[in-house]
């Protein structure tokens, strides 16, 4: 072992350190790792720099294009909602719609956008169907992943191994080259899926259950009248005692006025008058000293429900953080919601856990993923709805519909996938052509494209693929592929291939899906080489392992996206995901073999 392959294999086993302990964000770390790879001279600048340019970047920025064009156009908010005709109060017509649909559209776009649009859409259809949510979150996150695995430009995974091959080979895989295992697959898990919905998935959230009963909210919850000899008379709402000292939440003003009661969130200038009843948020030893200093009177035969909190001016709802939105890593207390956002967080459910009491929701750091229980003004949820920062579990608003733009880049998306598929041109010529027509025809702007690309993507791969070119290089994939080989001994290739997708299926579940496959697609295609056969099928084991992470909330972005939003526990996940990565590791084991090898 040389000690450049030391070097390497330290550098690699850093990095993926640091992938699973996201002790610093994915693309920070794969930009990291490309700049010490340069500056220690194990690749040329050339070399190091060469990811921005990598026909894998480029083609997944272009896809990423495409969904957003099908997006900004409505296409995909027009497919859910025409669900809900065909789906009425039967759970099993709802999943069956969900499935075949976010299966269909996840095998052309970016299957974490098909996920973020859906979910408003599926938690819509169960509480029409009166069944939890939950039932329905988890397989809408696994037939995205599973739909993506049907085409070559499904997920930027598939089109990272696609390259290398290319790279190695001269030819990169056919856009339907292995749809009829990505097919079997599909439709086995989703029949598992199926059975196992009612039996493994819980019922975390009940249709009816209100948000501040599932945030437990209620204890946090009062409200106060301002009593005539109060020291808040006339003063600006920010510049009281209550907000001041005791940093409490005034979720509502209630005012008797002369064309009757007025109720809304109030904002931080509002002048207090007396008789005016304050709905806030606070912990029961602060309002008890608030009572005692304040000139205020706590109402006691007022029970607040979502129905209290919810009025023509109010409205109480869920959002969840976006893979983008700049307040990840932000503390709550940190970021001026009232101002940015017209809103009051009330509670946050992060990692499974939920919490409403003020000071902790206060210091709670945002992650992605995350779901925020909000009260805010109706005129501002438009905000909400368009920002890349939240994506709201409610839509009371129906998305801007665009059709004659729907059926134009609906055309784009067929030619794309036809000159592909029929070999007329490269996927990433004809990606790239179909992003400058969804431009030019108006279908998509740059200003929607700057708002809403997840940009981290494209630095992920353009940082982390110069370590596949290092793995490489080096001789570290041929030392791996090696220790594999003489592991398996005399044994068959089809172990080689189920070991190969056993490593790739427990790395991915930890870390990037993308870095997993830059990391063992060159390691593939050295144990090919060392036993002398195709590589296409130990490809495909990389491929499909790595873009089926089903057995941790944090594996996949589809599963962190559902994480909170139904209430999901890490076990969970590792129940009725590792269930279902057994039966994909079997069905790969003997079917990659007899397809492809």
């Amino acid at each position: 072992m040389t000690p450049e392959i030391l070097f390497v294999l330290a550098i690699a086993l850093i990095a993926i350190v640091l992938f699973t302990t996201e002790y610093l964000e994915a693309e920070v770390t794969a930009l990291l790792t490309m700049t010490i790879l340069i500056v220690s001279g194990v690749l040329s600048i050339d070399e190091g720099l060469s990811g921005f340019s990598h026909v894998a970047t480029i083609t997944v920025f272009a896809l990423l294009v495409l969904s957003l064009g099908l997006q900004s156009t409505g296409l995909v908010y027009y497919l859910g909602d025409k669900l809900e005709a065909f789906t009425g109060e039967s759970e099993w017509r709802i999943y069956v719609m969900i499935v075949l649909v976010v299966g269909f559209l996840s095998a052309f776009m970016n299957n974490t956008a098909v996920v973020a649009i859906f979910m408003p859409v599926v938690i819509r259809l169960a509480n029409y169907a009166k069944v939890s949510p939950s039932r329905f979150l988890m397989p809408l996150s696994f037939a995205a992943m599973l739909g993506g695995t049907v085409t070559i430009i499904g997920t930027s995974t598939n089109i990272i191994v696609s390259s290398v091959y290319q790279e190695h080979y001269g030819t990169s895989f056919g856009i339907f080259e292995f749809s009829l295992l990505g097919i079997l697959l599909f439709g086995a898990s989703m029949i598992f899926m199926l059975l196992a919905r009612t039996r493994l998935i819980p019922e975390r959230k009940t249709a009816e259950e209100e948000l501040t009963k599932s945030y437990k909210l209620s204890k946090y919850l009062t409200q106060i009248e301002v009593k005539k000899d109060s020291p808040m008379l006339g003063k600006r709402l920010k510049d009281t005692e209550l907000v001041k000292r005791y940093n409490v939440d005034v979720i509502e003003l209630i005012r008797e006025g002369g064309e009757g009661r007025e109720i809304w969130v109030p904002n931080q200038i509002e002048a207090i008058r007396e008789h005016d009843l304050l709905t806030i948020k606070a912990n029961l030893k602060e309002i008890i000293e608030i009572q005692s200093k304040q000139g205020i009177r706590i109402k006691k035969d007022v029970h607040l429900d979502d129905h209290e909190l919810t009025s023509e001016e109010a409205v109480l709802f869920e959002a969840v953080i976006g893979r983008n939105s700049f307040l990840v890593g932000k503390r709550i207390g940190e970021v001026d919601f009232q101002h940015l956002f017209k809103a009051i967080p009330l509670a946050i459910r992060s990692s499974g856990e939920t919490t409403a009491n003020t000071k902790k929701v206060s210091e709670t750091e945002i992650h992605f993923g995350d779901v925020l229980l909000m009260e805010a003004r109706r005129s501002n949820l438009n905000a909400f709805y368009t920002s890349p920062d939240f994506i709201v579990l409610e839509r009371v608003k129906k998305p801007n519909l665009r059709r004659r733009k729907m059926a134009l880049s609906t055309l784009i998306i067929l030619f794309v996938v036809v000159t592909a598929a029929l070999n007329i041109l490269p996927i990433v010529t004809a990606a790239l052509i179909g992003c400058i027509w969804m431009i030019v025809t108006g279908c998509l702007s740059m200003g929607y494209i700057y708002r809403k690309m997840d940009w981290r993507v494209f630095f992920l791969l353009a940082g982390i693929l110069p370590l596949g070119i290092a793995v490489e290089k080096s001789g570290t994939s041929a030392l791996i592929a090696q220790t594999i080989v003489d592991l398996a001994g005399s044994s068959s290739p089809t172990f080689i291939i189920s070991l190969l997708f056993l490593i790739t299926t427990l790395l991915t579940s930890f870390m990037s899906n993308n870095a997993t496959a830059v990391l063992l697609a060159p390691i593939a295609i050295t144990i090919a080489d060392q036993l002398g056969l195709d590589p296409k099928p130990f490809l495909v084991t990389v491929m499909f392992a790595a873009s089926t992470s089903f057995l941790t909330p944090i594996g996949y972005q589809t599963n962190t996206l559902v994480y909170g939003a139904g209430k999901y526990t890490f076990m969970d996940f590792v129940k009725v995901g590792g269930l279902l990565t057994l039966l994909v590791w079997m069905l790969c084991t003997f079917l990659i073999p007899y397809l492809y090898l």
